[in-house]
């Protein structure tokens, strides 16, 4: 067998397909899970009062969720902005995925904050009107207050800045002609690293802008629309770059800690370069992982497929389940210095899994088989209305 029928072969049992779905990559879902697995390691091992530092790897599985969703509504842009219902089932589709178990989730915490009152576990850290969090604005009040408001829904953050991303991103795919896109897209890496380093070194931002504004991390979600576009790009011959693809990561995620080791006290240049070079490895990760390269085998883990798949609700729910399970135990907020403050942790994490398995079986799936239901149009927008298109791009499917 041929090493390009092998690398076909590996890509075909990568893939996998639901009725009224596109294909999904296995792979990809495994990645997300691992992903997920950090985030719950970080946040109730480590990011905590007597947490333990070498646990403290949210901030990677944050910036590979942006690379992954840029990589995938990029690809998916790609794919269908020649439909001509295209932005109607784009955005039907997309808030069908994300809106409902995040207004479920937003709701709850508000009811919980309003039950318990002024309880000292609720570890609230100023207050921001709801309406905040229902029109995807609140990382502005993080930045205003420099505060994260209350800590359950902090993560949080992140869904404004998808949202905020979703709205001109379709557009710029319409509008930069495709032989430009890479160009622009380089553009706007240029422009966060020069936002985060005039947020970081001139004094007149709070340092929070940098991370939570869609200008201070907009290059995680470039380097994921970067890959989408090379994967779409053809004439490309993948097998030339599969080493270096594979390489990349730990090439760059060293770079990343010698910068971080350098930098000594300050750690500035890290806070400028550094969410650059992991989005490029994590980006060199996933086209590998679409590749079908080795690792790709070990993504395809039913157990961390599963995670993958419930992501988002455990996303959404983790912090709610163990802040009310050290609140009503022991009345205190989360922490691990005592052993019963470890070993509340530790039953938490099986029920922030248990939430999130439920908000995705009872809100998120029904929901998202409902957007599914808006079909792609099988008729051509007008030839006119495709300001974006030229030569150098796979034909959409």
């Amino acid at each position: 067998m041929s090493r390009s029928a092998s690398v076909s072969k590996a890509q075909s049992a990568n893939t996998t397909s639901t009725a009224g779905s596109e294909p999904r990559m296995l792979a990809l879902d495994g990645f997300r899970g691992l992903m997920t697995v950090f985030v719950l390691v970080s946040h109730y091992l480590g990011e905590v009062q007597h947490g333990k530092s070498a646990f403290e790897v949210g901030w990677l599985a944050v910036t590979s969720f942006f690379v992954l969703s840029g990589f995938l509504v990029g690809r998916l842009i790609i794919e269908k902005q020649d439909r001509a219902n295209f932005f109607v089932v784009f955005y039907v589709r997309r808030f069908c995925r994300t809106l409902p178990v995040y207004l479920v989730c937003v709701v709850l915490v508000f009811g919980c904050l309003t039950y318990f009152g002024n309880a000292p576990w609720l570890d609230v850290k100023g207050t921001f009107p709801l309406w905040s969090y229902l029109t995807f604005v609140q990382n502005f009040f993080f930045v205003a207050t420099n505060t994260t408001g209350p800590h359950w829904l902090a993560p949080t953050w992140t869904l404004a800045i998808e949202e905020q991303f979703y709205l001109f991103v379709p557009a710029l795919f319409f509008i930069v002609p495709r032989r430009y896109l890479l160009p622009v897209l380089g553009a706007g890496l240029a422009l966060t690293v020069e936002f985060r380093a005039f947020v970081v070194l001139s004094g007149t931002m709070p340092q929070m802008a940098r991370l939570v504004l869609l200008p201070g991390v907009a290059d995680m979600l470039f380097c994921g629309l970067i890959a989408a576009v090379l994967w779409k790009t053809e004439g490309i011959d993948w097998k030339r770059y599969d080493l270096a693809l594979r390489l990349a990561p730990p090439v760059l995620l060293v770079a990343a800690t010698l910068l971080r080791v350098l930098d000594g006290s300050t750690g500035q240049s890290f806070e400028i370069f550094g969410g650059l070079l992991v989005s490029f490895a994590a980006a060199s990760f996933i086209l590998s992982l679409v590749r079908g390269a080795p690792e790709a085998k070990r993504f395809n883990s039913p157990i961390l497929c599963f995670f993958g798949n419930t992501s988002y609700s455990i996303y959404l729910t983790h912090l709610t389940v163990l802040g009310v399970m050290h609140g009503l135990v022991l009345g205190t907020q989360p922490d691990i210095g005592t052993p019963m403050q470890l070993l509340v942790t530790l039953s938490a994490m099986p029920l922030a899994v248990l939430a999130g398995w439920v908000g995705t079986k009872l809100v998120e799936q029904p929901i998202t088989a409902y957007g599914r239901s808006w079909r792609w149009s099988r008729e051509a927008r007008p030839a006119w209305q495709d300001l974006g298109a030229t030569a150098g791009l796979a034909s959409p499917a």
